[in-house]
């Protein structure tokens, strides 16, 4: 392993998250135009819902993300922080897609019904259940399709501060400007951490090899069941590389560049977390009550 290429990679993956901070706190200052929304915050509420996310399963960093950002915007609602991180991943909507067709096309990913013989847990049941996932998917997009109409006859606010965190598509021009491009550019800080990252554990490969290797993280967000989806990644990345290199190398690459990542993000995650709540929930001192006063000297 290669200690430079592998820095390189981490200040990549760390001018990757900067990006995507910038990119939320525009999208949040859209939504509250009066607040001043200070980028340190953001940033802090990002970086700490990742470092969550490295170690928690289903997505659940995003909890900390819109929690910390509501202690910065006390006036926020929290709907609105809410639905600003489902407008923060919508070039990742598109994107995504685009590269998994592009690799499965390309043969770097393999087939629905050999997907299944990777030998992760979460693809197996899926392949194994077909029917029975589709069915149970099809159950809960009508229940959420019930409960939305129940909502919309009788809470109309709540749409109007879920619209909020989208206020920033009403100029698409700033959107394009100001929040895409940005995006764009932490897109290219991943595919560099990514051609970086395969330089540091010496596996052949070219840029585009490294493009089409971030399919492996986008496929594992897809079951979120697992830290950082840390077993469907290493199986994709071990099937796209295994005429690249031999299979313990290709090992040694997935399970270290994830082991890097998810040190890097924990770190990070826990500074910004202490610095942004000061500290931790269990040290936070009990007021005491107020002494009670003298009772007053008979005469």
């Amino acid at each position: 392993m290669s200690w430079l290429p592998l820095g390189i990679a981490l200040l990549c993956q760390f001018a990757r998250l900067f990006c995507r901070a910038v990119a939320w706190r525009t999208i949040l200052s859209a939504s509250y135009p009066e607040s001043r929304l200070r980028l340190r915050s953001v940033f802090g509420a990002y970086v700490a819902g990742v470092g969550v996310n490295s170690i928690l399963p289903a997505r659940g960093g995003d909890v900390m993300k819109i929690y910390i950002a509501h202690r910065s915007m006390p006036g926020a609602a929290y709907t609105t922080i809410t639905s600003s991180l489902f407008c923060e991943t919508m070039l990742d909507a598109v994107i995504g897609p685009v590269l998994l067709i592009a690799a499965y096309a390309t043969g770097r990913i393999p087939q629905l019904p050999a997907i299944g013989r990777l030998g992760t847990w979460e693809w197996t049941v899926l392949v194994a259940n077909e029917r029975v996932v589709i069915f149970v998917l099809a159950i809960v997009l009508i229940s959420l399709g019930v409960f939305f109409t129940y909502i919309e006859r009788r809470v109309t606010s709540v749409w109007e501060r879920i619209a909020d965190g989208f206020a920033i598509l009403r100029t698409p021009k700033r959107y394009l400007t100001t929040v895409a491009a940005v995006q764009l550019a932490g897109w290219g800080c991943r595919w560099a951490a990514m051609f970086w990252f395969l330089e540091a554990f010496r596996i052949p490969a070219s840029p585009i090899d490294a493009l089409l290797a971030l399919t492996a993280g986008s496929a594992a967000t897809l079951l979120p069941l697992t830290p950082g989806g840390v077993g469907p990644q290493q199986a994709l990345l071990g099937y796209m590389f295994r005429n690249a290199a031999p299979t313990s190398a290709v090992l040694s690459f997935s399970v270290g560049m994830q082991f890097a990542i998810t040190l890097t993000y924990v770190i990070l995650g826990g500074i910004a977390i202490t610095l942004t709540l000061r500290r931790l929930p269990w040290k936070a001192s009990v007021p005491k009550p107020p002494e009670p006063e003298p009772a007053p000297r008979p005469h």
